[in-house]
């Protein structure tokens, strides 16, 4: 199983939440059924898909990517680059827009210790309850356990990938708090955390997802970097 990553260099950095505005705003009206998956809704509306979101915006040094979980999740990345890197070049006369392609494999294996990983921007919250919890140490220890351990069996299982039996979460910690907007002029606003620290009973390769709001960038974590000592950058 694979997750295809396919980069967008266009001068300066774009973070995936603005990235996705962008890229809903150039496509407007072209090919409204494939913007609609790009941006996880329901053809027609604004609603959001209540499944695993299997294309999502990513960060990238030099300007955006896009992943695409999973056979299917490649190949409407495959149809939309094209159109993308056109309206891109549309609005940015000026620069030469490239665009870059990696395959990153997908694997979970079983051990039987634990090993880390780092979430560097995880929203944890979506419902009132949610935050609930949260103001409890142990409730919301288990809140944030569960949650990325669901998110893991969520991912996987729209992939076709196989979990190992048996896989235990503990959460370790995180850096700090940040605030998550489903849009800039949104008066709500859920809590993240910076550098959220997981360990699992397992070995995982290629890049994973935790938490809420998965399509806007949110909760991505490049565990085959992580567990060789390298940078979490997505672009790398």
């Amino acid at each position: 199983m694979f997750v295809t990553q396919v980069i967008f260099n266009m001068g300066e950095r774009a973070y995936p939440d603005r990235a996705r505005a962008m890229v809903a705003e150039l496509m407007d009206g072209v090919q409204p059924g494939l913007v609609a998956t790009l941006m996880n809704y329901i053809p027609g509306t604004s609603t959001s898909r209540t499944e695993f979101p299997t294309v999502q915006f990513g960060g990238a040094s030099d300007g955006f990517c896009l992943l695409g979980f999973g056979d299917g999740g490649g190949a409407i990345i495959r149809d939309a680059v094209p159109l993308i890197h056109a309206a891109l070049a549309r609005r940015m006369p000026d620069r030469i827009i490239q665009v870059e392609h990696k395959e990153h494999s997908l694997s979970a294996e079983a051990r039987p210790y634990v090993l880390s990983y780092t979430v560097p921007r995880m929203v944890v919250q979506k419902k009132q309850r949610h935050a609930e919890r949260l103001l409890h140490e142990a409730e919301g220890k288990a809140h944030l356990e569960g949650l990325f351990l669901r998110s893991l069996q969520r991912q996987a299982a729209a992939v076709g990938l196989p979990l190992p039996e048996n896989l235990e979460v503990e959460f370790k910690g995180a850096v700090g708090n940040f605030a998550a907007k489903h849009n800039p002029n949104s008066k709500v606003a859920y809590r993240g955390l910076r550098g959220a620290v997981f360990d699992v009973n397992a070995r995982l390769g290629g890049i994973w997802t935790a938490g809420f709001m998965l399509s806007k960038g949110y909760g991505q974590f490049n565990a085959t970097h992580q567990l060789s000592g390298a940078v979490n950058a997505l672009s790398e």
